[in-house]
């Protein structure tokens, strides 16, 4: 065999691999119209696979979540989007927004129960198409922290925003 007709070999064959691995890589996938109909939820961090869910009822769930940091890190979504106000930006305050992962995530992200009364914390709920949003605010001051939660197979924090000044 000359060194030209063993090149061309291995370029076949390796071709060949590449095919083979590209159809058992789409045989593995499920079908396009399967994966449309799902709704996009990014995954809860890795840990959440060690952690059991607290509860699919969004209250027992809120009351385990503030009150773990272990939980609070099982079940936020990475990268997690953080939206907060630039007081000193000019000429008027702007939002900014960051997507958080690593270390830039500092738990807990959302204060203990304890620690909300202690300082004076009032929460609130809303609902906006299955979707949780969770406000502490202290009254008579521009401290305004919400929580955004999504339900798949346990809920998660994907969303956070510091309105405050």
């Amino acid at each position: 065999m000359t060194f030209t007709t063993m090149r061309w070999s291995r370029i076949l064959a390796l071709a060949a691999l590449l095919a083979l691995a590209g159809c058992d890589m789409a045989s593995n996938s499920p079908p396009a119209a399967a994966a449309q109909e799902k709704p996009s939820v990014a995954a809860p961090a890795p840990a959440a696979a060690a952690t059991a869910c607290p509860s699919q009822d969004f209250e027992a769930f809120l009351a385990a979540f503030a009150d773990s940091a272990q939980v609070q890190r099982a079940f936020t979504q990475r990268p997690l989007r953080s939206e907060s106000v630039d007081a000193n930006a000019d000429p008027e305050p702007k939002p900014v927004v960051a997507m958080l992962d690593g270390d830039a995530l500092s738990f807990p992200l959302m204060p203990s129960r304890e620690k909300q009364q202690a300082d004076g914390l009032v929460l609130s709920q809303t609902e906006l198409n299955g979707d949780k949003q969770v406000m502490l605010a202290k009254p008579d001051t521009d401290y305004q922290l919400s929580f955004f939660f999504r339900k798949g197979e346990c809920w998660t924090l994907y969303r956070m925003r510091d309105d405050s000044l």
